[in-house]
């Protein structure tokens, strides 16, 4: 038996005012650290996103070029279906048996969408378009592109280049500077 009290005395479940308050501020210190965070991985993941995409446009483009024995070209589309210098438009990947820059029989196998949290700003030499050949190699001068973040976003740069071989590679901007410096001493700005 227990002396003093009654068994069927009800204890209570609540929380008190002080133990309330504390639980509150530690959720928010808690998600003051995790929001940044998360803010951070967000934008990795559109950086991630990005570099997928091109790397994968740039990997069709030169195994449709080794598949149909024929030029490809992957470049921006005006809308008279020339290639432009402006990588704000849809970028399109297509046969150029005659390298005259224009979609053979305006067949285009497929278009990517350009990035909506980046500008991106191409180093071909004035050309705007990379070709690779039958062989799987740049026709003409390799080339690469700069993917610079949109005002106001907080996203790494990448330089995204390809080499004469035919092979994408990526480099990235992990201090958020807009400036990315190349192995070979090459320094790339936003």
């Amino acid at each position: 038996m227990c002396q003093g009290g009654n068994m069927n005395q009800r204890i209570p479940w609540g929380f008190t005012l002080v133990e309330l308050l504390i639980t509150i501020a530690v959720f928010a210190i808690i998600a003051g650290m995790a929001i940044p965070a998360l803010h951070q991985e967000i934008a990795n993941g559109h950086q991630r996103q990005l570099i997928a995409t091109f790397h994968g446009a740039f990997s069709y483009a030169r195994s449709q070029a080794v598949h149909t024995g024929a030029p490809v070209i992957l470049c921006p589309l005006s809308p008279s279906l020339n290639c432009v210098d402006n990588w704000d438009l849809p970028v399109a990947i297509f046969p150029d048996s005659d390298r005259d820059r224009k979609p053979d029989d305006d067949t285009v196998w497929r278009y990517i969408q350009p990035p909506k949290h980046y500008r991106i700003h191409s180093r071909t030499g004035r050309r705007g378009y990379f070709a690779f050949g039958p062989n799987g190699l740049m026709l003409g001068a390799s080339g690469s592109l700069v993917a610079c973040p949109t005002a106001g976003n907080k996203q790494p740069m990448s330089y995204l280049a390809v080499n004469r071989g035919g092979r994408f590679r990526a480099v990235h901007d992990d201090d958020l500077d807009n400036i990315i410096r190349l192995s070979w001493g090459g320094v790339i700005r936003c």
